[in-house]
This record gives C-alpha cells, structure tokens and sequence, in this order.
C-alpha cells in the first residue's frame, strides 16, 4: 500500500523510514524534486511519515508506524505550503500510484475550488483522503481545510483516555478521532540529536488514521475507498454523546475492530451520504435495537432510510441513535388514526382520530426522552470508567 504524505518532504535516510520512502515529488519552488528531504524546520513530514510506517525493527522499539508494511510517496511542498500547492501535490500522489493520501495541514475557512477539484480527482481514482482538523492553537476552532471537504476523512484528537483532546478543532464535519497528544515520532537529526520527539497535534491523529488506512486496504484489497471508509467509521468506537458528534466524529478509531468486524457493503462514499437516524450513513450499528419494531415500521424501514423519522421526538443530533423506539411507537399514529377517523363517518369518528394522534404522539416524545436520558447514562458510565492509563499513545 502507497501512503502519499504531502507535507514538507521526508529524511528518507532516517532509521525508522529506511527502505520506506519511495521516490516522490515536490511541487513548490524550494521543494526537493523527489520529495525525499524534509524542508520542515520542525522535521513535520518525517514525523508524519514515521507514525504512519515507520520500521519497527530498526531503532528505538517504543516508536513504530501503525503499518510498517506499507510504502511513504513523499509530496513536497517545501518549507511552506499553499492551497495551490497542496491541490498539484493532491494531483501528483493520485498521479504516482497512492491509494492513501494523508494532509495533517490545513488552514483556516472553506476549501479553494483547486483544492475541491483536487480532492474530487482522488476519489474519481479510488483513492482515501485524510485530513487533520486543524489545532485550536494556532487559531483553528472550527475543522479546517481541506479537512471539511466533503468526503474527506477528518480527524480531530483524541486522549490516552478516551477523552476528547482540547487543542483540537471541531465542527459538524468531524469523521473520526485519534491520539493527538504526547506522540513520540521520528524526526531529522538536525531538529533533534537521537532522531525522535514528542508532539501534540491533530497531525498525528491524521497519521495515525492513515496508518489504519493502509492496513485495511493491505488486508482487505477487494474493497474500494467508499468500504474502506465504511469499515473505519462503522467499527469506531463511540465516545461522546452517542452517534456522530461534533468532537469525535463517528467514534475513536479501533484498528483491530476495523480490520476484523463484519461491516456492511456500501455502494458510496458513506461521508456523502444523507445520513440516517442512527447518525451513521449506510446501514444501522450491528447492536441497533430492532426487536421493538412492530410490522409496519419495519416495512418502512425496508422502504429506506429517512434521515427525518429520527427526530420525530424533538432529538437533535447525536441523538438519532436512541430515537428509534420513539419512531417505532409513535410514528405510524397519525396514519393509523386517520384511517379510523374516516371510517366512522361523523365528528366522533374525527374525535377518536385527533384523540389517537395526540396520544400517540404524546407516547413518542415521552419515550424519546426516556431512551434520550438512558442512552445519556450510559454515555457518561462509558466515558467515566476505565480511566487509567493505557500506555503510550
């Protein structure tokens, strides 16, 4: 697998990328022509490229890639990147054979239309876009570009705990959350005298999510982008309020659970996809709750999806997941007693249909507000336990 990192170029002669750095581009004017010299004054491409396949039999055994096994295309933009560059580097890496392309850059506002154009050539040649969402340091709080182009994969920053990382951005067009702080990664002798530091920033969460990337299409080559994204988001492990939210997207990436669950087909890039009420685009979580769903919502169901049936209860996002039994009791109320109504005849027939459709709707906003305050229990016993450390992320 070929993970274009476009970036400031990589030190292809640093222990941990030995024989990992294939001969690349460069697209700025101060660029290396092949992209294999970091020009970063902080080392930012080899730290990138490290975390996402770095050697794990050379060097320090504590620092390692997420898929050693796959192959870094370095994109240089030089010293410093412009929107125009990081879309010629986007066309290059498509160009040279990546099928993962990671951009832990950014900057602030939408994306320029070389940039969209850029992105949308990508996917046109089947390729997985990840972008980092930007840091709050550096004047990011809202997901930066080209993280909130639609259909990329952007990352926001996790904890060691599961908690979500305060430096990072967030915004409606989270994906998925990975570690952002305290990351040991290589970098250039001339940045640091043993070729390693520790960083903090969304950067490292897009690596990471690249790494897990390249693993998924290494071991699963059949799949296409769209299901190699569904499988990323579909086995992320849910944190904050339950469904996809502003801070961690779908849930903290599980690289075991993405690569060994079964996981739906998708015919689409599930990010531009309407979603559902479960929060999720494409088919319900495997532990959705169906069992309560009398005949004829599930006929509906089969009809398809519809993103507006969740939030029939007064549920706003986040919580299209629990709202399911609201639908499921209430949904059908005002149909069912319209039919009754009419086939009375009279104003007693009209009465007993008003009547039905007020308390079936009275029923679904009473449980919708019922599984809202459970799902928000479990929620906080989820994110309250298990609180100790868990290594070095």
């Amino acid at each position: 697998v070929v993970v274009a990192v476009i970036d400031g170029g990589v030190d292809a002669d640093h222990p941990k990328l030995q024989g990992q750095v294939l001969p690349g581009a460069g697209v700025g004017p101060d660029a290396a022509p092949d992209g294999r010299r970091d020009d970063d004054p902080d080392g930012h491409g080899t730290a990138m490229a490290g975390l996402i396949a770095g050697r794990n039999d050379n060097g320090r055994p504590e620092v390692r890639g997420i898929a050693p096994g796959a192959r870094i295309l370095p994109v240089s933009t030089g010293a410093e990147a412009d929107s125009a560059e990081v879309a010629r580097g986007i066309h290059r890496a498509v160009d040279l054979g990546a099928t993962v392309i990671n951009l832990s850059l950014g900057a602030g506002g939408a994306a320029t239309p070389d940039e969209r154009e850029a992105v949308a050539y990508a996917f046109a040649h089947d390729v997985v876009v990840v972008a980092s969402a930007g840091n709050v340091e550096t004047g990011d709080h809202e997901i930066n570009s080209p993280a909130n182009i639609p259909g990329v994969v952007s990352v926001t920053g996790s904890t060691a705990r599961g908690d979500f990382w305060q430096g990072s951005s967030l915004g409606s067009q989270a994906v998925i959350a990975a570690p952002a702080p305290g990351i040991r990664a290589p970098v250039p002798t001339r940045v640091s005298p043993d070729g390693l530091d520790t960083g903090s920033g969304t950067s490292n969460s897009a690596a990471i999510v690249s790494g897990v990337v390249a693993l998924i299409r290494s071991a699963r080559p059949d799949l296409d982008a769209p299901n190699v994204i569904e499988r990323l988001i579909y086995t992320a492990r849910d944190a904050g309020p339950p469904g996809r939210d502003v801070e961690f997207g779908f849930g903290i990436v599980d690289p075991a659970a993405a690569l060994t669950r079964p996981v739906p087909v998708v015919g689409a890039n599930p990010l531009l996809a309407a979603p559902t009420r479960w929060g999720l685009a494409g088919q319900p979580p495997a532990d959705a709750d169906r069992a309560a769903t009398p005949p004829d919502a599930a006929a509906s169901a089969a009809a398809g999806p519809d993103p507006d049936r969740g939030r029939a209860a007064g549920t706003g996002p986040g919580q299209d997941r629990d709202s399911t039994a609201a639908v499921a009791a209430g949904g059908d109320g005002p149909a069912t007693g319209s039919a009754a109504g009419h086939g009375s005849g009279g104003h007693r027939g009209v009465a007993r249909a008003t009547l039905a459709w007020v308390g079936g709707l009275a029923l679904a906003v009473w449980l919708g507000g019922l599984f809202g305050v459970g799902a928000h229990l479990l929620s906080a016993r989820r994110t309250t336990t298990g609180r100790g450390p868990r290594g070095h992320s």
